[in-house]
């Protein structure tokens, strides 16, 4: 039920139906369980397509019976009897008399399927201040349309000012650059300049298809924004790798250190070599010497196998997910 005096879509509630019922016969069974006014009855239903695509349509005066409706394209038995339809519905006069995708329904119904929740982590900006909540909008304007993409619930800085929890409300169907354009006013860097990843399961992973929509991503999913130029194509023989620095005897022990493209066949020796050398280009806040620090497979939290030096940075890597490997230094 879509109440359209404040927006609210209210929880769903189970109720069966008869394949052989016509949607007006549906409408009425509808109107008598909830008490609707059937003259200005609007019944939506949401679909399902490829890839997460979904839509919502108007079904309000649709002649066919259910089964028709509802199964096309779903004609094994099966099929039929796992299936469940969302449907939304409302009863307003003045609203029942606007053209569908003009109508408050058609707006309301859009925002709850499209629109998520992202937990966000960003690095403070200079002029950073204490925590604080907002409801104003960014709004992304495109040549096709005019329509809000993000809206900022609240913005909390925590780690003792070291960076910011912002909590947004986004559609869906933008891409990872339409996000990043929207993030860049809060980060301060250009677009260009920083990158996104998403957690799972304690691990990150960069999120670096541009052009791909957020459709896949689930309401209440936590990013990470970090600094640093956005990382280029992967050649033939490279791999890429996360580096964090290992700490043992510091309250915290895991720190992320940088993103590392490594040329396949290389030996572990050669890799630390390397690493000491872009830690000080980066001017990372840390010790290293080739003698006093290894390298070991980062298992969750957890640091697992150490890399011998004379082994090769081959077996272990995939193209398709970065390896994470933790930097230790040695007393």
């Amino acid at each position: 039920m879509v109440d359209l005096s404040s927006g609210e879509v209210k929880p769903a509630k189970r109720m069966r139906g008869e394949e052989c019922w016509t949607v007006g016969e549906l409408k009425q069974y509808i109107g008598e369980l909830f008490n609707i006014n059937l003259l200005c009855l609007r019944l939506l239903m949401k679909e399902y397509g490829y890839m997460y695509a979904t839509s919502v349509r108007d079904i309000t005066n649709v002649e066919s019976c259910l089964e028709k409706m509802l199964y096309q394209g779903y004609p094994f038995t099966f099929s039929r009897q796992h299936r469940q339809f969302n449907m939304y519905v409302s009863s307003d006069p003045e609203d029942y008399r606007k053209e569908f995708h003009n109508s408050l329904m058609y707006r309301y119904v859009e925002n709850h399927i499209y629109w998520i929740l992202l937990n966000i982590t960003i690095p403070p900006q200079p002029e950073a201040t204490h925590t604080t909540t907002r409801n104003d909008t960014i709004v992304h304007v495109s040549e096709a349309e005019k329509r809000m993409m993000i809206k900022i619930i609240s913005i909390t800085e925590e780690n003792k000012g070291k960076e910011r929890k912002i909590q947004v409300q986004v559609d869906k169907r933008i891409t990872l650059a339409q996000l990043k354009e929207e993030l860049v006013p809060l980060i301060a860097v250009p677009f260009t300049g920083f990158r996104v990843y998403r957690i799972s399961k304690y691990r990150e992973y960069e999120m670096e298809r541009l052009d791909e929509a957020l459709m896949g991503t689930k309401s209440g999913s936590e990013l990470i924004i970090r600094l640093g130029r956005a990382a280029r194509p992967l050649g033939r023989r490279e791999y890429r790798i996360k580096l964090y620095l290992l700490q043992v005897y510091n309250t915290e022990f895991c720190k992320f250190m940088m993103d590392f493209i490594i040329a396949k066949n290389t030996q572990v020796h050669k890799f630390k070599k390397q690493i000491i050398e872009e830690a000080k280009v980066q001017g990372i806040d840390c010790v290293l010497e080739l003698d006093k620090m290894r390298l070991r497979y980062k298992r969750g939290v957890y640091p697992s196998t150490v890399y011998p030096d004379h082994e090769l940075i081959n077996t272990r890597l995939s193209r398709e997910i970065p390896v994470h490997v933790y930097v230790e230094p040695l007393k």
